[in-house]
């Protein structure tokens, strides 16, 4: 009886999440806001529809968020590793210790305890990985540089709840306890154990199982492989006291590297989503509604969440330019992290069940952080817009003027973007005799392109001061190689507000969006898809000796 009585509850949330969700799309939102929205109706703050089994589901439902994580690790492959644990460790630490730091002096200048300081400091310094993750997917902006920026901060966040959890502990033990030396040494042994675990089993394992002639052949097995994968590292990292999303992460990207990876990643899609659904309505679930209703706690929270917003943007502002990353991708990127986030919501129930949170305080958190979370689609959603006008009014972004050719430079091309395309676009130019201007946004890129012969210079190809820095009246052809379209549609709309001449030549990933491409300025659309095809099309004939 208790089983269909789960089976009831979950039909109850997936039908009110998609009524729901429906409703937010027509009215431009994300389905999110939705989603969350129902799970508040629906739960026990209002109409408390649901009888019983809300641990169950609860439960169930991160295993949403885990598929996200190990869908996401099975994109990254070696050099988006690379990237990951460069300077990526820098961004994620400087958020997670910068926000902690703010938030508990915040805490402090209200005379709250020591330890509850600490407690907010930590969850507020945490992201929402499902819902930020979710949104720029949905917007196909993970490649964004401001999604890439974001992925890696969330992914270190991710890492950090354990050293977090165990914080909870040092916090909440009593005389007598293990001392702290014994509680984080043992937590690293544990959190070590379980990457040399998947690392063994990915590298001595999986290779043989998927090269299987059985696996090969099969169009089931390899999903039914990923997906025991995935489970059996959410239940080890869970056992070894770790985050079970962290150990779905690690998994995909053991998996990344097998030719099965894009297959899986596909078929996983469906559970996913229903998982992240169920996620999402949960999560609603938490809101106290009577509590926030009485007295001042409604102020308390919205100035908490404003707070979040404008704080967390700051911060990741800041580390940014520590780093090197453009104003403007700083600033979008702490947009987009600008909420508390699922991870928070263990951290707090953890410090409530040891006696550091009371009750008031930890309402005030969750409360808090739905509300950030309702307006996360909204701030990610316009995040560029915001970041690009902030940007210009604080005046000139940086440009590398090092190089005093560039001043002089003649019926040269310029590249936009030095990655795979951008490189080999810049290499066939130089080799004809070309000059050539690459603009790109890392350092590391402009300092390759410098190498491979080419003039380069750091800026941000959306704003006209760094278009006629690099020329854009007198340079004989235009290339951008940006993977993102909607980067590429503004860059197109300003190189044609300072030169309505020059011919442009664009990159277009996914075949929807050549025509926009077109119909934006640009002269020229080398269609992915179709390139894609074409070559295939030509091996396939080859192949066949025809």
């Amino acid at each position: 009886m208790e089983f269909w009585s789960i089976v009831g509850d979950i039909t109850i949330l997936l039908g009110a999440a998609a009524l729901l969700g429906i409703l937010a799309e027509k009215a431009g939102l994300s389905g999110v806001v939705g989603y969350l929205i129902a799970g508040m109706m629906v739960g026990p703050g209002l109409l408390n529809w649901i009888s019983s089994g809300e641990d169950v589901i609860r439960d169930m439902a991160e295993i949403g968020v885990a598929l996200l994580l190990f869908t996401l690790g099975l994109e990254i492959d070696g050099q988006k590793l690379k990237q990951l644990f460069g300077r990526g460790i820098f961004l994620g630490l400087g958020q997670v210790l910068g926000t902690g730091i703010l938030a508990w002096a915040i805490s402090q200048l209200f005379h709250v305890d020591l330890n509850t300081s600490i407690i907010i400091g930590a969850m507020a310094a945490l992201s929402s990985t499902a819902v930020v993750a979710r949104v720029l997917q949905n917007r196909a902006e993970l490649d964004a540089p401001h999604g890439r920026v974001t992925i890696t901060v969330l992914v270190l966040q991710d890492i950090a709840i354990v050293p977090l959890m165990i914080l909870v502990g040092v916090l909440g033990a009593k005389h007598g306890d293990a001392s702290v030396a014994t509680l984080v040494g043992g937590a690293a042994a544990k959190l070590a154990v379980l990457l040399i675990i998947i690392f063994l089993v990915g590298v001595l394992v999986l290779p043989r199982v998927f090269g299987a002639a059985l696996i090969r052949r099969s169009a089931e097995l390899p999903i039914v492989v990923g997906i025991v994968t995935c489970l059996s590292a959410m239940w080890l990292a869970f056992q070894l006291g770790a985050s079970p999303a962290l150990g779905a992460f690690v998994a995909g990207m053991i998996l990344a590297g097998s030719p099965f990876a894009a297959q899986v990643r596909g078929d996983v899609a469906p559970f996913r989503s229903i998982f992240l659904t169920l996620f999402f309505v949960t999560t609603g679930m938490l809101a106290d509604l009577p509590w926030l209703t009485h007295g001042y706690h409604f102020l308390w929270v919205i100035g908490i969440s404003i707070g979040i917003v404008v704080g967390k943007t700051i911060i990741v502002w800041i580390v940014g330019i520590t780093c090197n990353i453009p104003r403007r991708v700083s600033i979008a990127s702490g947009l987009c992290l600008a909420q508390i986030g699922e991870f928070s919501f263990v951290l707090g129930s953890a410090s409530l069940a040891a006696g550091i949170l009371a009750d008031d305080v930890f309402q005030l958190m969750i409360s808090a952080s739905l509300v950030t979370l309702l307006l996360a689609p909204l701030l990610i959603g316009r995040s560029r817009q915001v970041a690009t006008w902030i940007d210009k009014s604080l005046g000139r972004t940086p440009v590398d003027e090092s190089d005093d050719a560039i001043a002089s430079m003649r019926n040269h091309v310029i590249v936009l973007g030095y990655g795979v395309a951008g490189k080999s676009v810049t290499n066939s130019l130089l080799e004809s005799g070309n000059q050539v201007l690459v603009i790109d946004m890392g350092p590391m890129g402009v300092l390759q392109a410098r190498k491979d012969g080419a003039s380069s210079l750091i800026g941000n190809v959306q704003r006209r001061d760094v278009l006629e820095h690099a020329g854009i009246s007198s340079a004989k052809l235009l290339v951008t190689t940006l993977p993102d379209y909607r980067s590429t549609v503004e860059t197109i709309d300003q190189v044609r507000s300072l030169s309505s001449s020059i011919p442009i030549v664009a990159r277009a990933r996914y075949s929807r969006h050549a025509t926009l491409l077109s119909s934006s300025g640009a002269d020229i659309v080398v269609d992915e898809e179709v390139c894609v095809g074409r070559t295939l099309g030509e091996q396939v004939m080859q192949q066949l000796g025809l």
